[in-house]
């Protein structure tokens, strides 16, 4: 693993997933940063076993590069295991494959947050009962 591949490469979310997650970003708001709301919609789209590619280039944002990983370098480690589990050995050499793979399950997992969560009354709430273990399988 090398840190370094993946400072150059852009991150993205959906447009309209990107207004919503930018509303709940910042101190004292669900996510300190915009990668931390990327993240749980990556998580929550491996969990769910659901990807989504970007309709079209001009529907996405750029919300980070790739500079996010030096000072979070256990990103890269699973963001590579996730690649490995999916495409085998041969991604690990193509960063931008390894990010689109986690791109896909993000932008999943970000749709399923806005519409699940983020625009009810209480989004903190609705955040924290809707990824119960159980409710995320069966939801």
């Amino acid at each position: 693993m090398t840190v370094a591949r993946y400072a150059g490469i852009d991150l993205y979310m959906p447009e309209d997933t990107h207004r919503i997650i930018r509303n709940y970003t910042g101190q004292g708001k669900i996510f300190s940063r915009q990668i931390d709301g990327w993240w749980l919609g990556l998580c929550i789209g491996v969990r769910k076993g659901e990807r989504l590619p970007f309709p079209s280039n001009s529907q996405r944002v750029k919300f980070m590069d790739g500079s996010i990983f030096n000072s979070d370098p256990w990103r890269v480690t699973h963001l590579e295991l996730l690649a490995l589990s999916k495409e085998g050995a041969d991604v690990l050499a193509d960063p931008r494959k390894v990010v689109g793979i986690a791109t896909e399950y993000a932008n999943f997992g970000l749709e399923w947050l806005g519409n699940e969560c983020l625009l009810k009354t209480e989004p903190t709430l609705s955040v924290l009962n809707r990824l119960d273990l159980s409710a995320l399988s069966a939801g």
